[in-house]
C-alpha cells in the first residue's frame, strides 16, 4: 500500500476539534454527537500512536504532536476541495456570496459596487451585513469584509484600507466640558467601538496622559450608532475618517486634536478593514477577480482619502 493513513473521516473531525476547540462545536458542524466525535479522536490516536489531547472536565488541550499534525491535515483536506472544484461543473452563473462590516458596505462598497457588476454582467452578488464573525461562519459564506487589528488564523487575509479614526466631540459637549490639554480628556465620556480595540488607551499614550482613565466608556457596535451617540452628547468618540470630515466640515464636529492625530499609531495598532477567504476558497476566480478590483478601485487613497499603513502600495505612492 503506498499510503497508510488513517481514515478520511477522523481526519475531517481532528480538523474541525482544532479549528474550533471544542469537541460540542465541531460535532454541531459535522452533524455528529459529541460522543461520536469523541470515538473518533481515539480511534485516531490509537492509529497514530500519539496523543493528541489533553482532556479534563472542562478542557481540551493540542499536544504538541497535535498542532503539527493540523497543519497537514488542514493543508491535505484544502488539496482535496481544491480538486473538486476543479472538476465540478461550472454553475451557468458566477456567484458571490459575501459578508461586509456594515460601515465598510455603506461608506465604499455598496456605492461602487455597480462598476464591478456591470464588468461581471454574469454575477449573482449575495451580500449579508454584520460585525462578528461567528454569524459569517453560521451563515456558509465564502469571504468577509471584516473589521479588526489582524485576521484569525483559519482565513486568509488580504488588507484592504485602514480604518483611520479621529477624534471628536460636539461643540455643545467641549463648550460645557472644555478640552485644552490632554488631561481634559479624562472629564469625558467616551463612545467606542464594541468589537475588541484597544483606541482609547492607544490615543490617551500618544497624548502623554499617564493617568489610569476610569471615566464611563460606551461600547457600541456599529459605527452608526456611535456617530448618533457621539452627535447626541454622550462623549467623545472614534469616529471613522470620512464621517469626521464631514462633520467637522458642516460644524457639528469639532476634532480637538486634529484630524490627523491617530494616524501617527504604529501598525498594528490602527484597526483595518480585511477581506477574509475560507482556505478552500482561496483560488476561486471569482473572488481573485473580486479582490483586484477592490485593490484597484475603491481601497485607494483616492477614495478613502488618506493612505493606509496596511497597504505598502499605497504608502509608497504616498
Amino acid at each position: 500500500m503506498r499510503y497508510r493513513l488513517p481514515p478520511l473521516n477522523s481526519l475531517r473531525i481532528f480538523e474541525a476539534v482544532m479549528r474550533h476547540g471544542s469537541i460540542r462545536q465541531a460535532a454541531g458542524e459535522l452533524c455528529l454527537t459529541p460522543q461520536a466525535v469523541s470515538l473518533q479522536l481515539k480511534q485516531l490516536e490509537s492509529h497514530l500512536e500519539q496523543q493528541l489531547f489533553q482532556r479534563s472536565a472542562r478542557s481540551l488541550t493540542p499536544t504538541v504532536a497535535a498542532r503539527e499534525f493540523y497543519k497537514h491535515v488542514r493543508d491535505g483536506l484544502d488539496r482535496f476541495a481544491e480538486g473538486v472544484d476543479a472538476i465540478a461543473p461550472g454553475p451557468a452563473r458566477q456567484q458571490l456570496y459575501l459578508y461586509v462590516s456594515p460601515y465598510f458596505a455603506t461608506e465604499f462598497l455598496v456605492p461602487r459596487l455597480g462598476r464591478f457588476t456591470s464588468s461581471v454582467p454574469d454575477i449573482d452578488v449575495r451580500m449579508a451585513i454584520g460585525v462578528e464573525l461567528d454569524e459569517f461562519n453560521n451563515k456558509g459564506l465564502e469571504a468577509a469584509i471584516h473589521w479588526s487589528y489582524g485576521a484569525p488564523p483559519e482565513f486568509v487575509e488580504t488588507p484592504l484600507i485602514d480604518d483611520l479614526k479621529v477624534l471628536v466631540a460636539t461643540p455643545s459637549l467641549l463648550a460645557r466640558l472644555p478640552v485644552h490639554a490632554p488631561r481634559d480628556l479624562l472629564k469625558h465620556s467616551v463612545v467606542v467601538p464594541l468589537v475588541s480595540n484597544s483606541l482609547w488607551k492607544d490615543t490617551l499614550k500618544l497624548l502623554g496622559v499617564d493617568e489610569r482613565p476610569s471615566q464611563p466608556i460606551m461600547m457600541l457596535h456599529t459605527h452608526a450608532a456611535m456617530m448618533e451617540a457621539v452627535l447626541a452628547d454622550l462623549g467623545v468618540g472614534f469616529i471613522s475618517y470620512a464621517d469626521a470630515v464631514r462633520g467637522v466640515a458642516a460644524g457639528r464636529l469639532v476634532a480637538p486634536f486634529g484630524m490627523d492625530l491617530l494616524k501617527q499609531l504604529p501598525m498594528g495598532h490602527i484597526p483595518r478593514f480585511s477581506l477574509l477567504v475560507r482556505p478552500d476558497r482561496r483560488h476561486s476566480p471569482t473572488l481573485m477577480q473580486f479582490t483586484q478590483w477592490l485593490l484597484e478601485e475603491v481601497c485607494t487613497e483616492q477614495v478613502v482619502g488618506y493612505a493606509s499603513k496596511c497597504r505598502p502600495d499605497q504608502l509608497a505612492d504616498a
